[in-house]
């Protein structure tokens, strides 16, 4: 069924035996197909220099009903809710990650050009921690689309436990990136919408 296994699956030792004999096109399939660039990256480093932190760049929608509930995701890796979302693929445009991104997590099929810029979001308070100690930090791109409920089907992957919409004034207190729901609330009140 599958050629390979997620990459985190595979001790440092084998995946960096096994990508050596691959060519550049193999392992950019392999990164696009189980796990993306920034775990290949992160699969590639010396276990002894994996404590270096290093740049990911993102995106993340917020999606928007008729009712102004936006929706979010119970995540799997720890619990929290957030945004759908994640990283960057090599090569891609972030509005292409942000419709890649919302449709492999939320099942919602969207077009870049629906896409609303919220803000870009960097620093020190993007810095996170995965559970195997590898210190990252985030610069997300955070979008807004508005949609119809009756037109769009949502499916939850692998990746969440549920999907949800909330009021904005109900919004869970554990939250995975509570900056980018802090940046939409600015980005509304704002623009008064």
């Amino acid at each position: 069924m599958y050629k390979y296994k997620e990459m985190r699956k595979y001790s440092h030792e084998e995946f960096v035996s096994l990508v050596s004999e691959m060519s550049e096109e193999e392992v950019l399939n392999m990164s696009a197909n189980y796990g993306g660039y920034p775990i290949l990256f992160r699969m590639s480093l010396d276990p002894r220099i994996s404590h270096i932190p290093f740049i990911q760049t993102g995106s993340a929608v917020v999606v928007r009903d008729e009712k102004g509930r936006i929706l979010l995701q119970q995540r799997k890796d720890n619990g929290n809710w957030g945004l759908p979302g994640g990283c960057q693929d090599l090569g891609e445009r972030l509005e292409t990650t942000a419709v890649r991104e919302l449709y492999e997590e939320t099942g919602i099929k969207a077009k870049e050009e629906d896409l609303v810029l919220i803000n870009v979001l960097s620093g020190e308070p993007r810095k996170r921690m995965y559970p195997n100690g590898d210190i990252v930090y985030n610069n997300s791109t955070i979008y807004l689309l508005d949609i119809n409920l009756e037109e769009v089907k949502i499916k939850k992957n692998y990746e969440s436990f549920k999907l949800q919409f909330f009021d904005i004034d109900k919004i869970p207190s554990n939250l995975h990136d509570w900056d980018e729901i802090d940046e939409y609330i600015r980005y509304i009140t704002k623009n008064n919408n």
